[in-house]
């Protein structure tokens, strides 16, 4: 494992800038950072040109409440992993793929309009790829925490409030926030560069700056858009992935998930409709950590029983970017449940 070999700790914080708040100005990260907002720039640039820092964007918590968000289980022909690997990264529903131990060799993470989309992903395009010879899913009934809420913890308490009180996209009260037909377009655009300028979105979208702008600011603000900066984690101090199955009493399924979301190294908890009915996942610093967090986990939270456990071995794509062999962004591939499944 390479660990930040490429970033210093200038370049650490600025991603924990980022992913605090992943489209902010860079007059406000170089303010947290102590430099300059074009020594900002310029280090940002030299990490994404890289494929070592990254921002995208995806759909928020109307996904899971008014379509499908799943889990799906691969197993492949050993021989055939890496010509399944290469179909599943093009689809524009398959969000993430890892290979991983355990009892599947891949994991991917799905992202559809409905149950009937899911059943025609499975059988006609995950289902037909040559060399994969069975699927299992699971449903998330609820996302308790993901991605865009997790950092590297490499700011200090006085930098985290620079960029809390610097903030322009603070959270406005929806009842129910979904996004209208005019705003996939920008999801889209977004999900390619989670920092484009409401001057590129108007762009490429057709709209004029200001509609662009209103608009963005609005799905931002309601949560309809999560923006999200990644790392190239071989590069990163947390390197190893860790996918917890567990069992957790009916009556105590809310209060331990919220709890097990609160831990510093959980990155992703979610119910599912499962034999199991939570999955937990997590970002350690070693293999030998995976198993501390575990027994970290069973401690602090008695009613769970773990049923599973996988490590990733190599992740391919991640919400929506093809990843090369050590987790650089290579290009992205943005998510679009809205399209009907497809072979492409």
């Amino acid at each position: 494992m390479k660990f930040s070999a490429d970033l210093d700790e200038t370049d650490l914080a600025l991603v924990t800038a980022l992913q605090s708040t992943p489209r902010a100005s860079w007059a406000l990260v170089g303010r947290a950072l102590g430099i300059s907002p074009v020594t900002a720039a310029r280090r940002w640039e030299r990490l994404r040109k890289a494929g070592l820092a990254w921002v995208t964007a995806y759909g928020g918590d109307f996904v899971a409440r008014h379509h499908v968000v799943a889990f799906v289980e691969v197993d492949c022909v050993p021989s055939r992993l890496s010509s399944v690997v290469a179909g599943l990264v093009e689809q524009p529903h398959v969000a993430s793929v890892e290979h991983t131990s355990g009892r599947q060799d891949l994991l991917l993470t799905v992202l559809v309009s409905d149950l009937v989309a899911l059943s025609r992903l499975l059988t006609e395009v995950i289902g037909r790829l040559d060399g994969v010879l069975a699927t299992r899913s699971q449903i998330v009934t609820e996302l308790l925490t993901e991605g865009s809420r997790w950092d590297l913890r490499a700011l200090d308490l006085n930098q985290r409030q620079v960029m809390r009180d610097g903030r322009d996209d603070l959270a406005v009260q929806s009842s129910d926030p979904t996004p209208a037909a005019e705003d996939i377009p920008l999801m889209l655009a977004l999900g390619r560069d989670g920092r484009l300028g409401y001057q590129e979105l108007a762009q490429l979208t057709g709209m004029s700056e200001s509609t662009a702008r209103r608009r963005t600011t609005r799905l931002l603000r309601t949560g309809v858009l999560l923006p999200r900066c990644e790392i190239a984690h071989s590069r990163s101090n947390y390197p190893v992935f860790v996918t917890y199955r567990v069992n957790v009493p009916s009556a105590a399924l809310a209060r331990v998930g919220s709890g097990l979301s609160g831990v510093t190294s959980v990155r992703m908890c979610a119910s599912i409709s499962s034999a199991h009915n939570l999955v937990v996942n997590g970002w350690v610093r070693s293999v030998p950590d995976s198993r501390r967090l575990e027994e970290y986990l069973v401690e602090r939270f008695p009613e769970i029983t773990v049923t599973d456990r996988s490590l990733t071995l190599a992740n391919f794509k991640r919400m929506g970017w093809v990843l090369d062999d050590e987790g650089r962004a290579v290009r992205p591939v943005p998510i679009d449940l809205w399209r009907a499944p497809a072979m492409v």
